[in-house]
């Protein structure tokens, strides 16, 4: 078992990419391999930590067509990295160490790089905390299991599985503010997954946002915290059946 020290890119060159996305981005799209950042900045462009982690590989996964191996690397950034601290997992250096360095090939293969946007909002994570690692290449894959993964069920990845399926289930759970709250998030998804299990044919994707504004709006007339997963994945349960009914 072999053991790697974690990285985070360096202040001067994610301050040096931030303004200089488009550069960054032709850069990107021409390599497939990162030699050019040796040719183009000084070294070390990385700063290593004390902290050490199993290492590790993801498998290429071209514009994530494959959703089995989408899973599989989601689960695997999940297992080797959820040891870490907050503070490293919510810093976009640690993860642009991971899009530019160790999986810089995988990174690029797996979102295509229609233009800077997709740099700037899902490599550099200039969109803000909260939303840029929900956006991000690989941090977006580490949070769908983090925030669904449950240890108390025979299958603890289950609703991990049935959002990696549909992303559209999870993503706008993850822009509101009560997203740092997992029981929340799972409550939701628990209460989403059974309307749908009992309606395999009626999935419609926009009710997903509708539900994000009704947790909202709970938050609004009472305090969410004191919300039971149980409770609130009913409540949602029967929310969908009033939207669909309407």
């Amino acid at each position: 078992m072999a053991f790697i020290h974690i990285k985070l890119l360096s202040n001067d060159a994610y301050e040096y990419f931030v303004h200089n996305v488009e550069s960054l981005t032709n850069l990107i799209i021409s390599n497939d391999d990162n030699a050019w950042m040796k040719d183009t900045f000084p070294q070390p462009m990385f700063v290593e930590k004390k902290i050490a982690i199993e290492d590790f590989e993801l498998i290429d996964n071209p514009e994530g067509k494959d959703k089995e191996i989408d899973f599989e690397n989601s689960k695997r950034l999940y297992e080797h990295l959820n040891q870490l601290p907050r503070h490293i997992l919510t810093d976009v250096r640690f993860w642009l160490w991971l899009h530019l360095d160790k999986f810089y090939l995988v990174t690029k293969n797996l979102m295509k790089i229609n233009s800077s946007t997709t740099i700037k909002n899902m490599w550099l994570h200039t969109t803000g905390v909260r939303r840029g690692l929900m956006f991000g290449v690989l941090s977006r894959c580490y949070f769908r299991i983090a925030l669904t993964v449950d240890e108390s069920k025979p299958d603890k990845y289950e609703l991990s599985k049935w959002v990696v399926e549909n992303p559209l289930r999870f993503r706008n759970l993850t822009w509101r503010s009560f997203s740092s709250e997992e029981h929340l998030v799972r409550g939701a998804l628990r209460g989403e997954k059974r309307f749908y299990d009992e309606n395999p044919n009626n999935e419609n994707n926009d009710l997903y946002a509708e539900i994000a504004k009704y947790i909202s709006y709970l938050g609004s007339v009472r305090l969410l915290d004191a919300i039971s997963e149980e409770d609130l994945a009913e409540m949602v349960y029967n929310q969908l059946k009033k939207l669909t009914s309407e």
